[in-house]
């Protein structure tokens, strides 16, 4: 199972544990362990620094839903992409209740800067 931040028709980011769901061996969409909708504020830019920050909030993705794990069709997942490291740290202490050798996060913003290690 991999953690990741999907992004779905309409728009919404959820961080979330996903597997696949099969049918004969084809992919047919995706089970969400633990879905959570990422909110995030405006950015506050660091004029001295030149980076930028913001505050993250994560909220269940379907608060009434019964259990952990929901089905969600191919056709309504537009991207999968790896969660900053920041966000990743977060929704494994907070949410999922495990550390893998990561510390309890001081504070839930992500700084940007302008170096980009993929850029």
């Amino acid at each position: 199972m991999a953690i990741k931040l999907a992004v779905v028709k309409t728009g919404e980011q959820i961080v979330t544990r996903v597997e696949e769901m099969l049918l004969e061996d084809k992919v047919v969409g995706y089970f969400f362990i633990k879905p959570c909708l990422v909110k995030t504020s405006e950015p506050k830019v660091n004029k001295s620094t030149g980076g930028a920050s913001f505050d993250i909030k994560l909220s269940p993705w379907i608060p009434l839903g019964k259990g952990i794990r929901f089905p969600v069709p191919l056709d309504w997942i537009v991207t999968f992409i790896d969660p900053v490291d920041e966000l990743h740290r977060m929704y494994m202490v907070d949410i999922l209740r495990e550390t893998e050798e990561v510390e309890e996060p001081q504070d839930q913003s992500i700084v940007l800067t302008d170096a980009c290690e993929d850029c």
